[in-house]
Order: structure tokens, then C-alpha cells, then sequence
């Protein structure tokens, strides 16, 4: 009953991904091929009052440029209201912006320093506060790594000439994405969520969008009832609520700013569990309403991928889980049922590989390297299918997680990082020895596919555990 009920797992498991896998393609096959993509606007009289919400805490080694490329933004100076946000910050953060603020404004910039002292509700209450204090009609935001190029404001806010856009979403390009193997993967993955989301975009389906390097109308943030800091991932909350009540948005890759991205596996893991914290929570709290609002076949099936892929990410992990118990209960080929089940995991997984990858490294590379990239690329999903479990049982068990933000530039990365991070590693070492030895047994029993699928696991979780090691032998 149990190698049943394991295989049944395996059915659903395999079909949803299936799913998945092919509503992605279509979408990036629409992104590349479209004959029109969204363009960026041409510069026009429509130049309404916008603020700049500048949300930081604790960004002692970005919080200078960040302010300085701000202040570099190219709109009338009468219509342009800059706002840093420091959200109680207890390092130099603070008198480095008070620095740059004052110099900027010495240089007529209308930009402003304002402090909060409590911390409640972490980003959401600092955009709250600084949404009290804008006075633009539109609200763009920066993340403290996060530098917009000079015409940002030129470029996109002439799309929202169209009363029905509530928000725009721009492309983020990122500064050490050749740091490391980890920052290239991210990076990858970046680009190809950007390419899913310019599909989705031209489908008109709903799309998950970052509340970085973003514009958004004020009467929308208003309508849907402003930021709420019930979720860890605010933005993500606000795009659902807006798209779910009929606003349209924009999303504008060719307009790019630049960012960084985690380098250390400490401030990936951190912020990997928020994200799958935020995004699964979100998930639950929108999908009725998803259900409720009029859409087609295809936008609901893109609205459901998106907002549960979170989940089929877990359920990798779950299928890691049952690997041992299955090379127990079984010896040498289990049916051909199963084999089918396997055969069009591999298949699918291949197709996905290579619509993620699809130009990801450079033209020039050679095969050897894209064959490595492409294999610890796809071995790095089982440790993020853990951190999307451990995630999913929170969340699940009403499990309150505290607002860890991810520490920007390289010394910051080497701080010590929170607790969750420690549990995190351990959970990857015993998750290593469980598919060590899935690995082992189904070897010994001839369950082939159960082997080749626990040496991909195995290999994730080494892979992850042997870049910790290798950034605290660093330190020393």
C-alpha cells in the first residue's frame, strides 16, 4: 500500500511540473518571439509629481550610492520628492545619509532624511511611514542596493498616460553576477523570471513582481488599501491585490537598473526563506479571490502556476523524503508505471534546464562549462526545496518568521547571519546523509531511478554545504 500511495505522490508530482514546465515555455517563447514587447515611453509632457522612497536599514556600504544615483534622476526638479527612509538603523547608516542629504540638497535637490524609531512591521511600516510623508502622485521605490539609471523617471512614467496601469515594473541587471558560481545562478534564474513575467505580461496574466525598481500610482496603493505588513514579502502582496482587483501593470525590461545579489550562502539561505515564507503565505491568502475573479483558462492556469510553484518546489523535497522508504519496499524495476512517472520527470526537467539556461551563459562559453553550470544549476533546486519546505510547515503551522533582510555588498554578507540560517545547515547535512543513503540502498536493491535521483539530492546538499565551508575557511 505504502509503494502505491508513494507512486501516487509521484504521479501528481510529475504532472503538476509537467504543467508547469510548458506554461513556462510558452510564456518565454512569447517573450522572444512576440512581434511587439513593451517599450519604454517616450519622453512627453506627461510629467506628473513623483516621490522616491529610498526603505533602508543598516545599509552602511550601499546607502551613499544609492542616494547619489537618485538624486542624479533626470525629472523637472519642482516635480520630484526624494524620501530616505531610515528604518532605525543602528549602524553608520544613518549619519552617511544625513551626509549625502544634506549635500544633495545644498545642490537644490528636494530630497529628505526621515527616521523612524520603532521598527514594527519591518519594509511594509517603513513604505507606510514614507507613504505619510510623499506628496507625489506616484511612488517609485529603490531598494538600498538598487541604482536606477538617470532617465528612469523620463522612460516610465509616461505609460501610466493609460488610467488602468496601477503599477510598473522595470528590468534589473546585476553588478557581481560573475562573483561566483552562486551569484551566476541567481542571476540566471533572475533573467529567466524576467522573461517569464514579459510573457506573462503580454498574455495579460497575473505576474509576481519585486517591490524594487518599481513605479506605482498612489490612488492604487490606496485602493487596495495601502502596504500591509501582514506578509514578509509586501510587495509580492501588493502586486496579487492590485492585479486581483483589476489593475493593469506594465512590465518595462528595457529600462534597467542595477543591483547586487546575495554573495554569501548565509545571506541566500536567509533570504530564500523569506521569500518561500512570503510568497507561500501570499498564496494562501489570495487564492480564493484568484478563483472568484473572471479569467480565462490559460490566465488562471498561469495565476495558479505562479502562485503555487512555492508549493511544487516543496513537494521536490517531499519526493526526497520518500526516496529511502521506496528503496526499501522495492527491489529492481517497480512497473512500468513508474518508470513512466520517472522517464517524464527526466524529460521535463530537461526541457526546464534548458528554457532556464536558453542564453544565460556567455556566447562565448564552452560546452564543458555550460554542461557544469547547467548540472549544479539543477542540483541546486533540492537545497532550495528545502528551505521551500521548512516554509511551507511554517506557514502551515501558523508559525510567525520575523523580517530578516538580506545584507547588500560583500562585508556585510560575512556578518553573522540569524538563527535561521544554523537550522537551515543542519537540515542540509542530514537531508545529505538521507539521500546518502537512499543512494546506497537503492543502489543495492537495483532501483536505478531511485538512485539517480538520490545522487542528484545528495549532490545538491553537498554542493550548498561545501560553499559554506568554503566562505568560513575565507574568514579565517
Amino acid at each position: 500500500m505504502l509503494v502505491l500511495l508513494i507512486q501516487g505522490v509521484l504521479a501528481l508530482v510529475v504532472t503538476l511540473f509537467g504543467v508547469y514546465v510548458l506554461l513556462e515555455i510558452r510564456s518565454t517563447h512569447r517573450a522572444k518571439n512576440a512581434p511587439s514587447h513593451p517599450t519604454a515611453g517616450e519622453e512627453s509632457a506627461f510629467l506628473p509629481p513623483v516621490s522616491v522612497l529610498l526603505p533602508v536599514y543598516n545599509e552602511a556600504e550601499v546607502a551613499a550610492a544609492l542616494v547619489d544615483a537618485v538624486c542624479s534622476l533626470r525629472y523637472p526638479p519642482e516635480k520630484l520628492d526624494i524620501l530616505a527612509l531610515d528604518d532605525s538603523s543602528t549602524d553608520a547608516t544613518r549619519a552617511i545619509l544625513a551626509e549625502r542629504v544634506t549635500w544633495h540638497r545644498q545642490r537644490g535637490v528636494n530630497i529628505r532624511h526621515a527616521r523612524r524609531e520603532s521598527r514594527i512591521g519591518y519594509k511594509a511600516g517603513n513604505l507606510s511611514f514614507g507613504l505619510e510623508l510623499a506628496q507625489g502622485d506616484f511612488i517609485a521605490i529603490f531598494d538600498a542596493d538598487c541604482l536606477p539609471p538617470a532617465d528612469f523617471l523620463l522612460k516610465t512614467m509616461p505609460c501610466f498616460q493609460d488610467e488602468r496601469v496601477g503599477f510598473l515594473q522595470t528590468g534589473v541587471e546585476y553588478r557581481n553576477r560573475r562573483a561566483s558560481f552562486l551569484t551566476c545562478f541567481q542571476a540566471v534564474e533572475a533573467g529567466h523570471k524576467e522573461d517569464v513575467t514579459t510573457g506573462l505580461s503580454l498574455d495579460e496574466s497575473m505576474a509576481s513582481l519585486t517591490g524594487s525598481s518599481c513605479v506605482w500610482r498612489r490612488s492604487c496603493i490606496q485602493a487596495i488599501g495601502g502596504v500591509s505588513a501582514e506578509t514578509i514579502t509586501e510587495d509580492v502582496d501588493m502586486g496579487y491585490r492590485a492585479q486581483l482587483q483589476a489593475w493593469n501593470y506594465v512590465f518595462l525590461a528595457s529600462v534597467v537598473s542595477t543591483a547586487e545579489l546575495p554573495e554569501s550562502m548565509g545571506s541566500f539561505r536567509v533570504q530564500r526563506h523569506r521569500w518561500a515564507c512570503g510568497l507561500i503565505h501570499n498564496a494562501a491568502l489570495h487564492l480564493r479571490r484568484m478563483c472568484a475573479a473572471r479569467m480565462g483558462l490559460l490566465p488562471r492556469l498561469n495565476a495558479l502556476a505562479l502562485m503555487f510553484s512555492s508549493l511544487l518546489l516543496a513537494l521536490v523535497y517531499v519526493l526526497v523524503l520518500l526516496t529511502l522508504p521506496f528503496a526499501c519496499l522495492t527491489s529492481g524495476s517497480p512497473g512500468p508505471f513508474f518508470n513512466l512517472c520517472c522517464t517524464a520527470f527526466l524529460v521535463f526537467a530537461l526541457l526546464w534546464t534548458w528554457n532556464n539556461m536558453a542564453g544565460a551563459l556567455e556566447p562565448d562559453a564552452s560546452l564543458k562549462r555550460k554542461l557544469v553550470f547547467a548540472c549544479g544549476y539543477v542540483i541546486m533546486f533540492f537545497p532550495l526545496g528545502l528551505y521551500y519546505f521548512c516554509a511551507a510547515l511554517e506557514v502551515g503551522l501558523g508559525v510567525k518568521n520575523a523580517f530578516h533582510r538580506t545584507p547588500k555588498g560583500r562585508k556585510n554578507g560575512q556578518k553573522r547571519h540569524p538563527r535561521v540560517n544554523a537550522r537551515l545547515i543542519a537540515l542540509e547535512v542530514l537531508s545529505f546523509l538521507y539521500s546518502l543513503t537512499a543512494l546506497l540502498v537503492s543502489l543495492a536493491r537495483d532501483n536505478f531511478w531511485v538512485a539517480f535521483f538520490s545522487l542528484l539530492a545528495a549532490s545538491g546538499f553537498a554542493l550548498v554545504l561545501f560553499l559554506s565551508w568554503r566562505e568560513e575557511a575565507a574568514k579565517r
